[in-house]
């Protein structure tokens, strides 16, 4: 006898194996809310740790989690999505549920963090609502799912983890204003390059569900010509955020590791007319890797 879908199968839809990517973006925000050439290790001892751990709990916890959860209320997927193989099927009231869990995330965000970061949590909490909501159902609007994307899970996290990471700073340190907004700039850009790769794999499904998303209007060729010409924009912002806030002498290694981006997206576009959607989503992954390299470079050139 089938069992009715209930609270184990409502957390497994908010994904946690994607929260550790999400939380190592969130990292990346406070390490660049730090001054440049700042002592690493001091740096992090002079750090409070509430605001830090509320962010995370806000933003990664609650607003992320609740936001896949809510879209998955939706959509009642029954192949593989990101971070999950085999979704269970949505209890009725997983999408109140998730709305509820992503108010708390403001709430904690505004107790833990402060107004700005709740702010910021807010406007996201009405993008995943006009995302993934039937009426609306931006996610079916190809631009409109793209747009999202950049502004919550680019543009957002890293503000977000500036925030978090600036509130944690004895006597909230505020930092330089344009080198934030270059950063959220340049992830805002970066996650649109990436964007299009989670849905590439999955074109068949949304097609055969009717979803319009910008891969399935663009094609795979289509869709990594947009990663990479939104690719090399966030390099452009990325270094000239490094060039505003921190001067550093390492601008050559982000550079680096974009370039190393770019070519993952060339040579992905140059295979994809001969790749199932297996191989596509494998693409995904290496992707989330080279992503990883490019933060790691953007820290060291930040604090050298």
């Amino acid at each position: 006898m089938n069992r009715s879908p209930g609270l184990a199968d409502a957390l497994r839809l908010t994904r946690p194996r994607q929260w550790p990517i999400l939380s190592a973006q969130l990292v990346v925000g406070v390490a660049l809310a730090l001054p440049p050439g700042a002592a690493v290790t001091t740096a992090l001892a002079r750090l409070s740790p509430w605001p830090l751990l509320g962010g995370w709990l806000a933003w990664v916890v609650l607003l992320n989690g609740g936001t896949l959860a809510f879209n998955s209320a939706w959509d009642r997927d029954a192949g593989a999505v990101a971070y999950l193989r085999q979704p269970p099927q949505p209890p009725r009231w997983l999408a109140g549920a998730a709305l509820a869990w992503m108010t708390a995330g403001v709430a904690v965000g505004a107790w833990l963090v402060g107004p700005a970061f709740a702010a910021v949590t807010a406007a996201c909490l009405l993008l995943s609502v006009a995302y993934s909501h039937p009426r609306p159902r931006w996610k079916g609007k190809p631009g409109l799912d793209l747009a999202v994307n950049m502004a919550g899970y680019g543009a957002g996290t890293t503000a977000a983890g500036l925030l978090a990471g600036r509130a944690a700073l004895p006597g909230h340190v505020p930092g330089g204003v344009l080198p934030a907004a270059l950063l959220c700039l340049g992830f805002a850009l970066l996650f649109g390059s990436f964007y299009p790769l989670t849905q590439i794999y999955q074109i068949e499904a949304d097609r055969a569900r009717g979803d319009r998303t910008l891969s399935t209007r663009l094609g795979p060729r289509g869709a990594l010509a947009l990663a990479l010409g939104l690719g090399f924009a966030a390099l452009v912002a990325l270094e000239a955020a490094l060039a505003a806030g921190a001067r550093s002498r390492l601008l050559w290694l982000p550079a680096l590791a974009m370039f190393l981006w770019l070519a993952h997206l060339l040579r992905w576009r140059a295979r994809a007319a001969a790749m199932d959607a297996a191989a596509h989503e494998q693409g995904m992954y290496w992707a989330l890797w080279l992503w990883a390299g490019i933060d790691a470079a953007l820290i060291v050139a930040w604090l050298a």
